[in-house]
Formats: C-alpha cells, structure tokens, sequence
C-alpha cells in the first residue's frame, strides 16, 4: 500500500527515471515506504539496464526520457521487462499525449503538476489485477 493509504509494504520493486534530480529524489523518499525497493536513473540508457536486470514491479518514466519516442520506448521496455507496469511522469496536460502514451501501453499518466494528488491512485490502478507471477517472486 502506499504511504497515504495504509501501512504495510508491497513486495516488488520500483525503478523511478527521471532527469530531475530533486524529482526523483521526492519519488524514491516516498515510494521507499511501500515497496521493497526503489531505484533511480537519470537516463534513457539507465533506464533500459534497470529494466533488464531488475525487472520491477512499477516503473515510473519521464516523458522527457523518450526523446519524442515513447511508443518505442515503452515497447522496449515490455520487452526487457513484460511483467513490469509503467507509469509516464509528464510536464504536459494534454489529452491527445495521454491518450497517445495509453495506447503505446503506459498504465496510466501522471502529469507533473498534480503528482502529489494522483500518483497514489495511479500506482494502485497499475498494479491492480497485475498478470504474470507475482511481484513478490522476482
């Protein structure tokens, strides 16, 4: 569960990529209370090993990580890690990027502005009915 909702800890782990520092700093701080770990990258490179090697259970992805390819992106990163939901962080309150980054295959998006009000609910709805084995044997 997530710090403002219940105690307790998800098994599974998060890998958070974002370029700002601060952001991310913010993210793993509050998401470290819930998770069995979290984990930082700063860039797209990181990103696609941390994928690889840690197969989490959440992934948290800049919009700006994908360079204007996200649907590249994100089917990258299905790949290196299919079992693995993956939430965008984005600067932009746009519905037609929304709806794009949903169709690519994003759980959900989360725009930057609101982050402290929607990522709880964001996170819940992504790992809801999850597939695959469960987050707590990887």
């Amino acid at each position: 569960m997530l710090p403002d909702q219940s105690p307790g800890r998800r098994p599974g782990s998060v890998l958070v990529a974002c370029g700002h520092q601060r952001m991310s700093e913010g993210l793993r701080d509050w998401l470290q209370a819930s998770f069995d770990g979290v984990f930082v990258v700063a860039d797209r490179a990181s990103l696609l090993a941390g994928a690889r090697r840690l197969q989490p259970t959440l992934m948290l992805v800049d919009l700006a990580l994908a360079a204007g390819r996200l649907e590249a992106l994100l089917a990258e990163l299905r790949s290196l890690a299919p079992h693995s939901r993956a939430l965008v962080l984005s600067d932009h309150d746009d519905a037609r990027a929304d709806a794009a980054a949903l169709a690519a295959g994003a759980a959900d998006v989360v725009h930057k502005a609101t982050l402290a009000a929607d990522l709880g609910g964001a996170v819940e709805r992504a790992l809801a009915n999850l597939p695959g084995p469960p987050p707590g044997a990887r």
